[in-house]
């Protein structure tokens, strides 16, 4: 049975009485209450319950559960004015004490790390700064309805930005072909100059050569983010949040690109499994989801529709236009409840609509994946 790591909250030994009043105030903003014994079912808008279990592991066929209506109809997707994100940033791990390697490799403790990150706390105290990427990590709350995003895509398809329904920044990604990988920041370069540093992404998502494999890390890793750099995960592989493979499926007359997508699992209270490899986890892509560590979500397929001529998905709540990037997302045990749909609403707008069991970067890397699509 995996061993359930301790948050990096309450891991380092320097500031961590600040570190848990940042955590606080996150939890506050995003209207999360203190955990209790028992909760009752509540709405998309209030906060999700947390279910009291001394097993660690999430049972595989429970992930697939979102309220009984879910297996009646389809869901509607509906506005993210809900979600509270909170303008702070994380910036104590630049008042540690430097050491060589640090000062060398030009890492937070290093001069230039530190400097950054004391610009940073300027930044929160002017209400500058941005989220934790704590924030895009956990999975949404429990809804039997599709949380609204939208994806802004520039004219030579090379970069994006996230935004909320209601068009508020979440997050920048780029896609850097010399490096084969796309990379993905909390700061908008056109609006947070001072803050936006393209070398220090949050999450990076490398491909191969035939890109039709991406795997989703986050930078700084969740489990040992505090850790020295010969301690951490940081030069065996990162803390990984997904593995997207894509395929084309002929359907009728069309091609029908496809995806899978391997998330880590869920802890019975909806914490997600940190896959570290200091944890001594494998790759995300040779996981077994029977044992509940991991996840795996595949596409819907379209079917060929004689009238138009054409393969046709029906996207609830949304007026798609047709594009060889749409794509919806199920879980693989239960294909028509659908977890993930993003679709072309103009020329470059698209709209990210998803729940609960995915997060917000292992949705954005989703679609980010279907840059190269045709």
């Amino acid at each position: 049975m995996l061993l359930r790591p301790t948050p990096a909250t309450t891991s380092p030994k320097k500031g961590g009485a600040a570190a848990g009043v940042g955590r606080l105030l996150l939890m506050a903003a995003l209207d999360v209450p203190k955990r209790q014994g028992s909760a009752s079912p509540t709405s998309p808008a209030s906060p999700s319950p947390r279910a009291a279990s001394s097993s660690p592991m999430r049972a595989r066929s429970e992930g697939l559960e979102d309220g009984e209506e879910d297996s009646q109809a389809e869901p509607e997707a509906e506005s993210k004015h809900a979600f509270g994100w909170y303008l702070i940033r994380s910036a104590l791990n630049g008042l540690r004490s430097p050491t060589k390697e640090s000062v060398e490799d030009g890492s937070p403790c290093s001069p230039m790390g530190r400097r950054y990150s004391l610009d940073l706390m300027e930044s929160m105290e002017e209400g500058h700064a941005h989220e934790l990427p704590t924030d895009f990590v956990v999975p949404l709350r429990r809804s039997s309805k599709l949380w609204r995003f939208r994806v802004l895509r520039s004219e030579d398809n090379l970069s994006c930005h996230l935004l909320t329904d209601a068009g508020d920044f979440l997050m920048y990604a780029a896609i850097r072909l010399e490096a084969h990988r796309a990379d993905f920041h909390l700061y908008d370069p056109n609006c947070h100059k001072d803050l936006f540093n393209q070398e220090r992404p949050a999450f990076t998502m490398s491909y191969n050569g035939s890109k039709d494999t991406w795997r989703l890390v986050q930078e700084r890793c969740s489990a040992c983010q505090y850790l020295s750099p010969s301690r951490s995960c940081a030069a065996h592989g990162k803390q990984q949040m997904a593995v997207i493979k894509h395929k084309q499926h002929v359907v009728g007359e069309g091609i029908s690109n496809i995806m899978e997508v391997i998330i880590p699992g869920l802890y019975q209270d909806d914490t997600c499994v940190v896959w570290c490899p200091m944890l001594g986890m494998g790759d995300l892509a040779d996981a077994e989801a029977g044992n509940g560590e991991s996840q795996t979500l595949i596409t819907r397929k379209p079917v060929w529709n004689e009238q138009v001529q054409s393969l046709v998905l029906d996207f609830k709540g949304r007026n798609i236009v047709s594009s060889a990037k749409n794509f919806q997302l199920a879980l693989r045990q239960k294909p028509q409840h659908v977890i993930c749909q993003y679709g072309k609403l103009s020329p470059t707008n698209f709209g990210l609509d998803f729940r609960y069991p995915l997060s917000v970067i292992q949705a954005f890397g989703a679609a980010v994946s279907t840059i190269f699509w045709t």
